[in-house]
């Protein structure tokens, strides 16, 4: 009886082991080669060095941003506050782990930034919710099908709990904001992770021709960008319009860290007449897509100890924007290119962090448009 008891205990101990992502490779082996490559699984201050320089130089006990960037962390309550320090463990290293996201049942929503509400820490097996209407069988958790209660799965709102808004604690500042057009069923889903042909599993699909993308798509995928917004450029009696529409379900720019902006010259043969800036794209603001902070004095700051906002320039969803630029002695045959450009971090930033990053500090060309001067 006693060694029954003890093997009882043993498996409930092993069913409420914390599943790390790689484990789910046994059966979803494309996914999780997808999710390997996203942000989400470099989330931590041990994969992600533009996090880890950020928190070192804002945050060097405290790691208020865990909520999120280790959301899987044992003791997280403990690592917010810096009673204990972020290590090397499984959890942690997993960044946002599959097992975690698919815990999610609800958002705790806040002032200062929103939480998820999960199953992930319950006792017994794990519990894990997704789109798929009658999944299949596990050894390694249970599943349940998509249902009216658990439908965050299927539109944007399995992601604000991380991805809707941030305040800084020091003086209630607005780091960053989605702002989604509800009216057209904005679905953050549909655009960063979409439908490819195959089956979500390695073995029993059930007939399924396709599963839904784990990369995470983003600013740095090349087709993602092409797409963010379209340009359009007209000749006027004065010079050129060029008018920018966002085609994002949000906002042109999200994060802070982010540089966005329309470069737009003017050749003559093999000469370069007329550009909308020389050194710095902030010299036109009216196309330049950035959020800078300040202390109290002025001094530029990181957002978390930003008193006020210096420079903002964004455009909201399904928004569009015409700039007229007025240029003199343009003639008969001269173009026009404009081009759309994107910085995961801003240069000034990653020079000022050292962020040695290739892919997070190159140049993202987007879409580009041109004409010619009649």
């Amino acid at each position: 009886m006693r060694i029954i008891s003890l093997m009882i205990l043993l498996i409930a101990m092993l069913s409420a082991e914390y599943l790390d992502s790689k484990s789910c490779a046994e059966c979803h082996d494309t996914i999780y080669e997808e999710h390997i490559s996203s942000m989400h699984a470099s989330s931590s201050i041990f994969k992600d060095e533009f996090h880890r320089k950020m928190k070192e130089a804002n945050f060097p006990i405290t790691y208020k941003c865990s909520i999120c960037h280790i959301p899987a962390a044992k003791d997280l309550d403990k690592i917010i506050s810096g009673r204990y320090q972020p290590t090397k463990t499984k959890r942690q290293l997993d960044g946002v782990s599959c097992l975690y996201c698919h815990s999610i049942t609800g958002i705790k929503k806040s002032h200062t930034q929103n939480r998820n509400k999960t199953t992930f820490d319950r006792d017994g097996r794990h519990l894990l919710y997704g789109t798929l209407n009658k999944p299949g069988e596990s050894d390694k958790h249970d599943s349940i099908s998509i249902n009216k209660k658990y439908n965050i799965y299927s539109n944007s709102k399995v992601c604000m709990g991380c991805h809707s808004h941030k305040r800084n604690e020091s003086h209630d500042i607005e780091v960053c904001k989605i702002s989604l057009d509800e009216t057209k069923q904005t679905n953050c889903i549909k655009c960063h992770m979409p439908k490819y042909e195959g089956g979500p599993t390695k073995l029993n699909k059930k007939g399924r021709a396709e599963y839904t993308s784990h990369e995470f798509l983003g600013i740095k995928d090349a087709d993602l960008i092409k797409e963010a917004v379209k340009l359009s450029l007209k000749q006027n009696d004065q010079g050129i319009e060029l008018t920018i529409e966002n085609k994002m379900g949000h906002q042109i720019l999200l994060q802070p860290m982010r540089l966005k902006y329309v470069k737009t010259i003017v050749t003559r043969g093999d000469n370069i007449i007329w550009q909308n800036f020389k050194n710095t794209p902030y010299e036109d603001k009216e196309v330049t897509f950035s959020k800078l902070f300040a202390d109290k004095n002025g001094k530029q700051v990181y957002p978390p100890k930003a008193a006020k906002v210096t420079y903002y320039t964004n455009l909201d969803t399904y928004k569009s924007k015409t700039v007229i630029y007025k240029i003199p002695n343009l003639k008969k045959g001269d173009i026009v290119k404009s081009v759309w450009i994107s910085y995961p971090i801003r240069p000034s930033l990653a020079k000022e962090l050292d962020i040695t990053d290739r892919e997070m500090t190159k140049k993202y060309i987007g879409t580009s448009v041109s004409i010619v001067i009649k």
